[in-house]
């Protein structure tokens, strides 16, 4: 007893239709537990540098079969995004607040001054904040980063100051390069001098105590299995 052409064809297909169905079966059960599947991380233009990428790292190394989709966005739009769930979860630099969303310390690292290597300040051991009254300062816009903004600004005030802004920049190389061109002088987290600028000196400000800190930042509800798994590469 044998089957007929058509048979065969029928078995084939049937046998081919079996196997796409365990596929399936396996796939969504990996992306169940967070092993495979798309996740969007958000992050600031300011926290581009530090942690981010040595998280990405471990994360991929983990979880090699999850596909991740960065996003670099204002600080604001970040927020937004987590609520209406464009986001699964973001690193920002702190402070950061926005309604519904849930923020978890990651890394701090302290401030340097950062200044053209031409600057007279650059040739001194300890540098005063008093002494930087009245440089001129290139900062992130505030909507782009406003933790980081708001901190540095904080800063200079506690120092006796406001800061005098004369040019703002949305990435830190682009930042730093506007100082090596000797347009002004920054405050900026130590993970800046990883841009390793000829022409730039950075210096330490021993006075302040503040630190530069980053989050990760996600909903107050539940988080993907995705999510939480790199929740947890992020925090370990």
């Amino acid at each position: 007893m044998t089957l007929t052409p058509a048979g065969v064809q029928l078995l084939e297909q049937a046998r081919t239709l079996f196997a796409k169905r365990a596929e399936a079966i396996a796939s969504v059960r990996h992306v169940a537990k967070g092993e495979a599947g798309l996740l969007r991380v958000g992050f600031g233009a300011s926290s581009a540098f530090g942690v981010l990428p040595d998280i990405i790292r471990r994360f991929r190394i983990k979880h090699p079969q999850v596909v991740l989709r960065l996003d670099d966005r204002e600080s604001l739009d970040i927020g937004a995004a987590l609520s209406h769930g464009d986001l699964d979860i973001a690193i920002l630099r702190a402070p950061f607040q926005y309604e519904g969303i849930e923020t978890e310390p990651l890394f701090q690292e302290r401030f340097v001054l950062a200044l053209p290597e031409e600057h007279p300040l650059a040739r001194k051991k300890r540098i005063a904040m008093t002494a930087l009254a009245n440089e001129s300062f290139i900062l992130f816009p505030r909507p782009v980063a406003q933790g980081l903004h708001d901190t540095i600004t904080s800063i200079c005030i506690q120092a006796g100051f406001s800061p005098r802004i004369v040019h703002e920049a949305s990435s830190w190389p682009s930042v730093i390069s506007l100082v090596k061109a000797g347009l002004g002088i920054t405050i900026a987290p130590n993970s800046a001098k990883s841009v390793l600028p000829d022409g730039v000196v950075f210096k330490a400000l021993p006075e302040t105590a503040a630190r530069a800190e980053l989050v990760l930042a996600y909903p107050r509800r539940a988080l993907s299995p995705a999510a939480l798994h790199f929740r947890d590469v992020a925090c370990a």
